[in-house]
């Protein structure tokens, strides 16, 4: 694993930038350096161990083959967590997440098929409907792609989860804890770190704060990427 990330490329990036005081949550205070004009300020000498220690965990785990889901209902990570997954072959939620997303898999596995269904009848050039019916079946096909769109080929439940802002998508919380599934979370001063088994405190809704970190994570999922299909390439020669 080749990445270097400083301390200067946090800040410069406002990764620092934590919640207004009032917010807080008092299990992130030991990774508070103070606050500004009511704005709690993070410690970056404690993030960027945190950040080395998930990106350890990424690489181990994407070099074992292991699928990631990328998860953020927030409208300005919404294309950034698109490209991460995928640019990396992985998966994605980025407008909702529906309760029992990942706990109730087959009730879920039933709608993508549905989805499924209706792309395989709209792109059909012999159809039985009509044009109003065919309409409608658009209309519930965007509606069932906003929210399946980004786990439209997954074919089980993800090996690890990524969350940003664990405190707003609480939900995919509970259902990764309750299937015992590993989470990487970016944790800002409202979260609770002690949930997530591999927190990042870092600002979780500047763009580019978010952006940088999840930079890091892609190039080690791309980079392992690449050397397993080397692997398979090789032993198919």
């Amino acid at each position: 694993m080749d990445i270097e990330i400083s301390l200067e490329d946090l800040l410069k990036n406002g990764s620092h930038f934590g919640h207004n005081k009032k917010r807080w949550n008092p299990k992130m205070e030991k990774y508070i350096y103070g606050e500004k004009n009511g704005t709690h300020i993070l410690d970056l000498r404690k993030t960027l161990p945190l950040i080395e220690n998930a990106l350890k965990f990424a690489h181990e785990s994407s070099k074992n083959k292991k699928k990631f889901l990328f998860v953020s209902t927030k409208k300005q990570h919404s294309e950034i967590i698109e490209a991460i997954a995928k640019e990396t072959n992985n998966y994605f939620v980025n407008f909702r997440w529906l309760g029992g997303m990942i706990t109730n898999w087959n009730t879920v596995k039933n709608s993508i098929n549905t989805l499924n269904n209706y792309e395989n009848i709209l792109n059909s050039e012999d159809t039985v409907f009509t044009k109003k019916e065919l309409s409608d079946i658009e209309k519930k096909k965007i509606r069932l792609d906003k929210t399946l769109g980004g786990i439209v080929d997954m074919k089980s439940t993800p090996d690890v989860i990524f969350i940003i802002d664990t405190n707003r998508e609480h939900i995919a919380v509970l259902e990764a804890k309750k299937l015992g599934i590993p989470i990487i979370g970016i944790v800002d001063t409202n979260c609770d770190p002690d949930i997530i088994d591999y927190p990042i405190p870092a600002n979780d809704d500047g763009v580019k704060s978010v952006q940088f970190i999840l930079e890091n994570f892609k190039k080690i999922l791309i980079s392992n990427k690449e050397a397993n299909q080397e692997k398979v390439n090789s032993k198919n020669e």
